[in-house]
């Protein structure tokens, strides 16, 4: 069954369609697609053992990537097609410690582009929305279409 932001095949409004998988370094980190549409985005991070630090709970790098990772998909739910996007400014601040051997998720919102930028604002939990692990702002440059 398709999510509300889809349509009943499964793609993207838009004629476009994000598979998890699709960008290699999300894919090695395990990142999942939770929902998508309307510059919006938000994916997922399991906790795993080598993705921790000492404390058994994720590190701050694994942490930006979901971050950046959810910020361009925000932009091309945004914009309703795949980019090639680049990171010009990713300000993250990590405002407490995760919890020990939990997932993250990242809630990222693409609320203003131009032809050649996007803005984009995420947060950051773990077991709870309402307590944040990290906040971020960011500014994207829109490259080029990528594929069909």
């Amino acid at each position: 069954m398709a999510r509300p932001d889809q349509d009943k095949d499964g793609t993207v409004a838009g004629n476009w369609s994000l598979q998890p998988g699709d960008i290699p370094w999300g894919n090695r980190l395990g990142l999942e697609l939770v929902s998508i549409g309307d510059g919006l985005s938000s994916l997922r991070v399991g906790w795993r053992e080598e993705l921790a630090d000492e404390d058994e709970t994720l590190a701050t790098g694994v942490l930006t990537s979901l971050i950046d990772q959810a910020c361009g998909v925000a932009v091309m739910s945004r914009l309703g097609r795949r980019l090639a996007i680049s990171t010009l400014n990713l300000k993250v601040d990590h405002v407490r410690s995760a919890e020990a051997r939990c997932s993250a998720t990242a809630w990222a919102h693409c609320y203003d582009a131009t032809e050649h930028r996007a803005f984009v604002r995420t947060e950051v939990w773990d077991t709870d929305p309402s307590h944040l692990i990290a906040t971020a702002q960011g500014v994207f440059s829109i490259n080029r279409a990528v594929g069909p």
